[in-house]
């Protein structure tokens, strides 16, 4: 057989070499794979983890947050000292109801004291102190001119012009606060009345009764004095008790206090004349 040098000829082409596994290279890939599932498995579980604590960081935020709106709003005062007051109650409630219905005997006396406190604040009327008739009359702004002095002063009380030793008596009944002697008003005394009243007698005789003294209780018929010669503010004019009615420290205008029969008597005895 003949060569033909034009014959195909089927050339092979070179083939890669094959590559040969070693066994310890399909270890080594066996083992970055399981490293890698590995990390996966580490990350998830690390995320899981923090997500967990944020969760439940959040979570006793609120509850704490919740808690501290309730204490806010509802102040612990009732819950820690009930039991230390619930345990005494047996003790304190058997006094208690018997103070809620005290009986009749203690009740009227309190009564008895509040319709005196009532009738105490109540200015008394006032009786006449001595049988006369009105001289001059109460002014604290105008000023009266004393014959005895010579000159103008104001005028805190009336003059009832009367007789000289004319009897005197208290305008309503009271306590005797004060007795005195004054070189410019002679014998003085001063009694106490309801509501704060008082009431003043000017230019008494020097001689005063048994009996009255600082502290007597006085009624409208008991005599204290007799009208004198008069003080020495008012001596040059015609006998007559300087009489003045005080209220709570101040002044004021004894006729405004008369009694309706006590001012007749003043107006009726105006045109009497007396003797010194």
């Amino acid at each position: 057989m003949k060569f033909n040098p034009f014959r195909s000829k089927k050339i092979k082409k070179p083939q890669k070499p094959a590559k040969i596994k070693i066994a310890g290279e399909k270890t080594q890939d066996k083992n970055e794979s399981a490293e890698r599932v590995n990390r996966t498995v580490y990350l998830t579980v690390a995320v899981l983890l923090i997500v967990l604590a944020v969760a439940v960081a959040m979570t006793s935020a609120a509850n704490r947050a919740r808690r501290g709106q309730a204490e806010h709003t509802n102040p612990p005062v009732t819950t820690s000292p009930t039991p230390e007051i619930t345990s005494p109650r047996p003790e304190v409630t058997s006094p208690k109801e018997e103070n809620k219905n005290p009986p009749e005997e203690t009740k009227t006396p309190e009564t008895e004291k509040k319709n005196d406190v009532t009738a105490s604040s109540v200015v008394p009327t006032l009786s006449l102190p001595t049988i006369g008739h009105l001289g001059n009359e109460h002014d604290p702004t105008v000023q009266v001119f004393s014959n005895t002095l010579g000159e103008w002063r104001v005028h805190l009380g009336i003059d009832i012009m009367t007789e000289a030793a004319a009897p005197v008596y208290p305008a309503a009944k009271g306590k005797i606060k004060q007795i005195s002697d004054d070189p410019m008003w002679g014998k003085c005394i001063w009694i106490e009345h309801d509501g704060d009243a008082v009431s003043v007698y000017r230019g008494l005789a020097d001689e005063l009764p048994a009996g009255i003294e600082v502290g007597a209780k006085v009624n409208e018929d008991t005599l204290i004095g007799a009208v004198g010669e008069g003080g020495v503010l008012e001596l040059a004019d015609e006998p007559h008790l300087h009489f003045e009615m005080k209220i709570k420290g101040a002044d004021v205008d004894p006729i405004e206090y008369f009694s309706q029969s006590a001012l007749e008597t003043l107006r009726k005895n105006q045109d009497t004349t007396y003797e010194g």
